[in-house]
């Protein structure tokens, strides 16, 4: 064959397949490029703190003063008292809580503040000290009152490679979610289209989600011993993490079954599925938390259920809080099953309607 008859049957290969040729040659590399300006910022310009009264004894007027001071390098969130403040910080809703003593507007008195950060959110520990030395500045350049910031550091402080295990872990799981459940499908498409009653094609889709996702076990068991072989000081192994990590695979199995199915097994399946994979790695808040992005970043990554089963793992890993405080994260991700399930039934019969 010449060049020329060559090139026209790679073109008319093209044309066949010109799904797979735009996920893979446009909206894999668009999503892969955003995910760079996602990381721009590795310090936090916006990052949501509670500001609250020491007592019930604390002037507005000194509220309002530390929130004019706050608002210049973070978003400050009013709470009436410590403890549902020390809640959101738990749950990473806010990043720092500013205790607000009273009478910090007296000039006849000495005041200290105190900004309270957690020992396990490593990425934000330079950027509290520097929270601190802004809030100093900026109070004390805005009144002729003596005010000082102390820091303070609640649980335990945790390395680098600490706070990178549950995020490797969850990371782990996603992945074999969107590549490895696909090729599974791709791999047995023709027996899988043999099946026509409506009985067994959901009973082979449903033993394949129950064995892939019991499967994940051995990924959850095998980082609980190399954190054990490593020495890490963290908690390898619980049943928020084991709950949490199952019902988000079981979401993302799900809905890659459902992406195959409806493009009928083909290679354009197994492309959308990698995309999805790339848009939760830069969009699910899986490596910097929520409060390092701006309004909007924020809100479209605390819009991803992965999201939730991050903050979850890295709290039982490295926090001492009780799981109770989770219930409403817990809650979702189960409704987010769901909801992959039932998306996953409607793809079934697309694919049923189409043989």
């Amino acid at each position: 064959m010449s060049l020329r008859a060559l090139l026209r049957k790679e073109l008319r290969w093209s044309k066949h397949n010109v799904a797979a040729l735009v996920v893979l040659l446009l909206i894999l590399p668009a999503t892969a490029g955003y995910a760079s300006v996602t990381f721009q910022h590795v310090i936090p310009q916006e990052a949501p703190v509670a500001v609250v009264p020491a007592d019930e004894t604390t002037d507005d007027g000194s509220l309002e003063l530390v929130d004019a001071a706050a608002v210049t390098f973070a978003q400050p969130v009013r709470y009436d008292s410590k403890a549902p403040a020390m809640d959101a910080l738990h749950r990473e809703q806010v990043y720092a809580v500013i205790t607000v003593p009273p009478g910090v507007l007296n000039d006849s008195r000495e005041s200290q503040l105190t900004l309270t950060v957690e020992g396990s959110m490593v990425l934000f520990e330079h950027p509290s000290n520097a929270m601190v030395n802004i809030l100093n500045y900026r109070l004390q350049s805005s009144t002729s009152t003596s005010i000082t910031v102390q820091r303070e550091v609640v649980g335990e402080s945790r390395s680098l490679s600490e706070y990178l295990i549950p995020i490797l872990l969850v990371a782990t799981l996603t992945l074999f979610a969107f590549t490895y459940v696909p090729y599974n499908l791709a791999s047995e498409s023709r027996a899988i289209r043999r099946i026509r009653t409506d009985s067994s094609l959901e009973s082979v889709v449903t033993a394949k989600l129950l064995y892939f996702t019991l499967l994940m076990l051995l990924p959850i068991v095998t980082f609980g011993f190399v954190t054990w072989a490593l020495g890490y000081a963290i908690t390898p192994i619980s049943a928020g993490i084991v709950v949490a990590l199952l019902l988000s695979f079981l979401s993302m199995a799900a809905v890659a079954m459902a992406i195959m199915f409806v493009t009928r097994f083909g290679t354009t399946g197994r492309f959308l599925s990698v995309t999805v994979l790339f848009g939760l790695v830069a969009f699910g808040g899986l490596i910097y938390p929520a409060g390092f992005f701006s309004p909007v970043r924020k809100e479209i990554v605390r819009s991803i259920p992965l999201h939730y089963t991050t903050i979850i793992v890295r709290s039982e890993m490295l926090k001492d809080v009780p799981l109770r405080l989770y219930a409403d994260y817990f809650a979702l991700l189960g409704a987010t099953a769901l909801a992959s399930l039932v998306v996953l039934e409607a793809a079934i019969v697309f694919y049923r309607r189409g043989d």
